[in-house]
């Protein structure tokens, strides 16, 4: 049997908006930009820390700057 376990690793990018208050437009839930991760396939996800202190995700397409 091979032990071998294949290890995960984020691709983090950098953001101009890590760090400030965003919408998700979808949900409308609004939050600090905390990660920009690129996905396996290409995608970028948002992570946002809420008003509640836990994260969600959601697609960098539906972030925009909290007014």
């Amino acid at each position: 049997m091979d032990a071998r376990v294949e290890s995960t690793s984020f691709e983090h990018t950098d953001h101009l908006l890590i760090g400030h208050q965003v919408v998700d437009t979808r949900s409308l839930r609004e939050g600090e930009l905390r990660a920009v991760v690129i996905e396996k396939n290409g995608d970028l996800t948002a992570y946002i820390r809420g008003a509640d202190a836990r994260e969600f995700e959601t697609p960098l397409e539906c972030v925009r700057r909290a007014s």
